[in-house]
């Protein structure tokens, strides 16, 4: 009885951990990197309204590089928010947040850490790193 209450909760366990993953979207970038685009919650795209009437757009995805790598990161967030200026454009805001977000590690509970890197709308029209 006891093996059997252990083998259920170990399965209702996995069963929990299966359902809590975000739905994925992989994009293939012009250089022909792929990326994984999620989304749940503010995660995956979507408009971000501020309090001061200022809008943003916000793209999460997950990267196979470490969030610590900060050069190689910005190398990879780059070619994606060259790719994603069309939607910024169209949508008129004001800011493009994007967040690279590392690979879920974990068995029952999931960890990733993620950076945030913020471009703002210059006068002229063009995007900068903030």
């Amino acid at each position: 009885m006891r093996r059997q209450s252990c083998a259920i909760l170990f399965c209702a366990a996995i069963l929990a951990s299966c359902a809590s993953q975000p739905a994925v979207k992989t994009v293939t970038l012009p250089s022909g990197k792929v990326v994984r685009v999620t989304s749940i919650r503010f995660i995956g795209v979507g408009p971000i309204h501020f309090a001061s009437g200022k809008t943003s757009l916000m793209l999460s995805y997950q990267t196979d590089l470490k969030t610590s790598d900060h050069n190689a990161l910005r190398k990879e967030v780059e070619e994606i928010r060259s790719s994603f200026q069309r939607d910024a454009d169209n949508g008129h805001v004001d800011s493009v947040i994007i967040s690279a977000n590392e690979v879920p590690t974990g068995a029952i509970t999931k960890r990733s850490q993620a950076y945030n890197f913020v471009y703002k709308k210059n006068l002229n029209g063009s995007w900068q790193l903030q």
